[in-house]
């Protein structure tokens, strides 16, 4: 259904709006969300640009799709669509209307306490009511959520490369998250880790 095809571009501006919205409504009452930067290890000067250039041709390719545009940055092997049924696009759709829904549960029970970056000297109260009653990490679920509803949407070799990388990338993430927990809210942490599951 090529309706259906316009819905990976739109929720992308659905997420941007309401993360924006939920930063400028903290920031509004003085709240810090982010910090000064920490030296930054050399591997990530080539990590960043890299995931910004695949980050750009998703983007692309998923612009690309909404407005039925024939042009494609990438060899055609890379755009053919592995699944030809509604059935994929259908259940995709709802994966990314629950991704949307899930994404802006979240921003709302971290209250307060949204951080950007791993930050000692600006670290929020720990949640662990709400949602995150549920999973310890809702935010990272939802965007892992979404990338898989749009890859279903539009199945081709290059969005499923990039859905595949974008879960280990957030994966890494959030052992590299677990561990600032543990070191920074100590004993609280360990039993909440204990009771809650790391995704669902």
């Amino acid at each position: 259904m090529e309706i259906l095809k316009i819905v990976p571009f739109i929720s992308f501006l659905a997420f941007a709006a309401i993360l924006y919205f939920r930063v400028w409504q903290l920031q509004k009452k003085g709240i810090r969300l982010w910090s000064k930067q920490r030296k930054k290890k050399q591997s990530m000067y080539l990590l960043f640009p890299l995931f910004g250039l695949l980050l750009f041709v998703w983007l692309f390719e998923v612009i690309r799709a909404a407005f039925q545009f024939s042009t494609t940055i990438l060899p055609k092997l890379l755009t053919y669509k592995l699944i030809e049924s509604i059935f994929p696009e259908v259940f995709g759709t709802v994966l990314v209307l629950f991704s949307l829904v899930l994404f802006w549960v979240t921003l709302n029970h971290f209250n307060t306490s949204l951080r950007f970056g791993l930050a000692k000297n600006n670290k929020g109260k720990l949640v662990t009511s709400g949602i995150f009653s549920m999973s310890r990490n809702p935010f990272f679920l939802s965007l892992g959520i979404y990338f898989l509803g749009v890859v279903l949407i539009l199945p081709c070799l290059y969005l499923l490369v990039f859905t595949l990388a974008a879960f280990v990338g957030i994966h890494c993430f959030i052992l590299k998250e677990e561990r600032f927990m543990y070191e920074n809210y100590g004993e609280e942490y360990n039993n909440y880790a204990k009771t809650v599951r790391r995704y669902f």
